[in-house]
């Protein structure tokens, strides 16, 4: 055997040995991380040939630190080394760039769609739980409807204070039976607290609404205690108005318009995901003649732009607490939405501009349609609640 065979034989020799001993020796290296060259990734299992792992993706080197465990928490929920900050100037000002890219298949650089509209509602849940809601708490007349939503609750309240003043007209009538008078004054409290909830509603005070949502619920609570201690005979009127669930709702809505309206506001973060399911159906119209165009297109395109609308929403609230004026809101809040809606389709499927602008408006009449059913739902779901 030549002194080179010798020599590449001891090499191999060495480098087996190596492998055998290393795993027991090396184990996790000061500090807390990993060896430098384990032989497997501690996640899989697979053989490492690198930084990473190639089977499931997972870093050779684990540290375990408090800087590296909020490393991990800013990485996991914002993406904050590089996704979030290069899908957000691409989602404000390419939409359709974005939108194209990720459905053709570059995913790694974005926050994916969901992920990203998910990311909105939290933000949004918790600017408006702090600005106390959507839009600016002035007078916005340029808005369409702000103007009519006013006038409807002030008729609301003025109803309500009228139907308390005629119960106190008969409380004070001295024949009244004791049945009749219990049940006028058992509606009293619920008509007081209507009353409060419009007009914290119609001042924007949120915050009151929620504390008078809180002290109805107690009362409510109370009153279902006392009702299970004693519980109505078949026949009678509690068993009546528990078999009329559904038209009791009903008059929740049109007695309690103000409480209704905190209602929807609540609910409306939690089930906001049914905005993407309830748009798709309207996409399909526009293209459906195209083959290349399929139903996932229409949720990428729908996602990301009910996001953007969100986060405009927010930046709108924002501004609005800065003291920037109603007027110059209003004007952001009507003219953004429908260019960026153009853009939008104009890159992502390719329109040209009269087709994208054809298609913009008529997007804009199917959001009226899906916020009327949303409204619909929110409302009837917050009837049976």
């Amino acid at each position: 055997m030549t002194d080179a065979t010798e020599a590449a034989a001891n090499a191999v020799t060495g480098a087996i040995i190596a492998a055998a001993v290393e795993p027991q020796a090396g184990g996790a290296a000061p500090g807390g991380s990993s060896a430098a060259h384990d032989a497997a990734c501690l996640n899989c299992g697979a053989m490492l040939a690198g930084a990473y792992c190639a089977a499931c993706g997972q870093p050779a080197h684990i540290h375990r630190s408090f800087v590296s465990l909020g490393h991990d928490i800013l990485h996991s929920v914002f993406h904050f080394d590089t996704k979030l900050w290069r899908t957000l100037p691409e989602l404000v000002l390419h939409p359709g760039r974005l939108t194209r890219r990720y459905i053709d298949g570059e995913r790694a650089k974005f926050v994916s769609p969901m992920a990203l509209y998910l990311l909105s509602v939290f933000l949004m849940y918790a600017v408006f739980s702090f600005t106390g809601g959507a839009v600016p708490t002035v007078d916005l007349p340029m808005l369409p409807g702000a103007g009519q939503f006013k006038v409807n609750n002030d008729a609301a309240i003025e109803t309500t204070r009228q139907r308390i003043r005629d119960i106190e007209v008969q409380l004070a009538d001295p024949d009244l039976t004791p049945e009749r008078r219990t049940e006028l004054q058992s509606q009293l409290p619920g008509l007081q607290a209507s009353v409060d909830v419009m007009e914290a509603i119609g001042r924007g005070d949120w915050a009151n609404v929620e504390r008078i949502q809180e002290l109805v619920q107690d009362e409510s609570e109370r009153e279902q205690a006392r009702d299970e201690v004693q519980p109505a005979e078949p026949g009678s009127a509690g068993a009546a108005e528990g078999d009329g669930r559904v038209m009791a709702a009903i008059r929740d809505v049109t007695d309690n318009p103000g409480l209704m309206a905190y209602k929807i506001k609540t609910n409306g973060y939690k089930f906001a995901w049914l905005l993407v399911p309830l748009s798709i159906p309207f996409m399909w119209p526009l293209f459906f003649w195209r083959r290349n165009v399929r139903a996932y297109d229409h949720a990428v395109f729908v996602t990301y732009s009910i996001s953007f609308m969100m986060l405009l929403m927010i930046f709108v609230s924002l501004l609005g607490l800065a003291g920037v004026g109603s007027g110059l809101l209003a004007l952001v809040m009507m003219f953004v939405p429908p260019v960026h809606i153009y853009k939008q389709l104009r890159g992502t499927y390719g329109s040209s501009r009269f087709g994208a602008f054809t298609r913009m408006l008529l997007l804009l009449f199917a959001a009226l349609i899906v916020l009327s059913i949303y409204m619909l739902l929110l409302v009837f779901i917050g009837a049976l609640d």
